[in-house]
């Protein structure tokens, strides 16, 4: 990953909405509603093998669906969810398979503001010094 980028450089494309397969992608939030899954996708265990869309569900979602109508909910909401990340260019789907990895941009981007979520505003002013 390159550290010497600004965060601001390596999100500035995030928060703006994008064309992608001739529709048009809402932006992506990362400080706020979207927070959660752009830690999801950067867990460590997703590295080597990629995630999937069953995967992502269990660590977002709090229980397990209570009918078949329900997973298939859960299910579209993730699937929709991909389709975002896919379009910001966070993620790659990988060939033949149902599975999803970051791309280096991703990785970059995911590194970059979980860092700053857990740094405190005193760190980030020394670093901005």
């Amino acid at each position: 990953m390159d550290a010497d980028r600004p965060l601001r450089e390596l999100t500035d494309g995030l928060c703006c909405p994008v064309k992608w397969k001739g529709k048009r992608v809402r932006a992506l939030h990362p400080w706020g509603q979207d927070a959660s899954w752009l830690d999801v996708i950067g867990r460590g265990e997703f590295t080597l093998n990629g995630f999937r869309n069953r995967d992502l569900r269990r660590h977002l979602f709090a229980c397990d669906p209570s009918s078949p109508e329900a997973a298939r909910r859960q299910s579209g909401q993730v699937t929709r969810r991909l389709r975002l990340l896919r379009a910001h260019g966070l993620i790659k789907k990988v060939p033949h398979t149902h599975r999803y990895q970051l791309t280096n941009k991703g990785r970059a981007v995911v590194v970059a503001l979980n860092a700053a979520r857990n740094a405190s505003p005193r760190q980030l002013t020394e670093l901005a010094a």
